[in-house]
């Protein structure tokens, strides 16, 4: 399949490691060394985790869990919903 667009790729803004808590293993099947850059530690949780772990991500670390919620287009309505009413909720 050919594009006539060059696509770019979107850089990682949060590059702190932060180390994987046990109950989110699951979601870093590709990291063995047990750390991670925060940005790729959220987008995971975002993506695969529950309503209560990602509530739990929010509290931790809120600004950059709104706005790596809406970085990304993979990330679900649903999940961008709840980001954005705990932002509005936190005012």
């Amino acid at each position: 399949m050919k594009t006539r667009e060059k696509l770019e790729r979107l850089k990682i803004e949060y590059r702190k490691k932060v180390e994987i808590p046990e109950k989110y293993k699951k979601f870093f099947w590709d990291c063995p060394a047990g750390s991670v850059f925060l940005e790729k530690y959220i987008l995971r949780i975002l993506n695969y985790g529950n309503f209560e772990e990602i509530k739990e991500l929010y509290n931790r670390y809120p600004k950059e869990t709104f706005k790596i919620a809406f970085k990304y287009p993979e990330i679900k309505r649903g999940v961008k919903f709840w980001v954005k009413r705990w932002k509005e909720l936190k005012k």
